[in-house]
């Protein structure tokens, strides 16, 4: 039996995929960072901010990845601290997915990962990961309990 033998052709043919879905994954980053602003606005944030962390988000074996950074205004001016702050490690891998691990969200973090198929369009997964984290922090916020009045 003869083992088979990659050629250069075969290196380059592969490190084309790569670098395929590695422009796919930036992409769909990119349209999905413009899209959580509108989704958060829609919630009722103000002065909603979304930017990429000069830090950056490196994560072996993704596609693409950003570490996001989002600061928002909560409507109530009463609060002693009305500004939210969420830092999301967004990832693409190369099957096609996005995970978002660690997430962390004023000074909470989300344990649970979130994760979906690329199949969604970026308004789509702006509003299930807006929903996702929401549902985390509210229960985090819920488990703290009030102070007794």
């Amino acid at each position: 039996m003869t083992a088979l033998r990659p050629s250069a052709l075969d290196f380059a043919r592969l490190l084309q995929t790569r670098q395929e879905l590695e422009d796919r994954g930036r992409a769909y980053l990119a349209a999905l960072q413009t899209e959580i602003k509108p989704a958060l606005e829609r919630r009722g944030y103000h002065e909603v901010h979304v930017k990429p962390s000069a830090a950056g988000c490196s994560r072996a074996n993704a596609a693409a990845d950003t570490l996001l950074v989002v600061v928002a205004r909560l409507p109530l001016q009463a609060l002693k601290s009305p500004t939210f702050r969420v830092q999301l490690p967004l990832v693409v891998t190369y099957s096609g997915r996005l995970i978002v691990e660690g997430a962390q969200i004023n000074k909470f973090t989300v344990d649970e990962p979130f994760g979906q198929s690329l199949a969604l369009e970026g308004a789509q997964m702006a509003e299930l990961l807006v929903q996702f984290l929401s549902d985390r922090y509210m229960e985090h916020l819920l488990r703290l309990g009030l102070p007794a009045g």
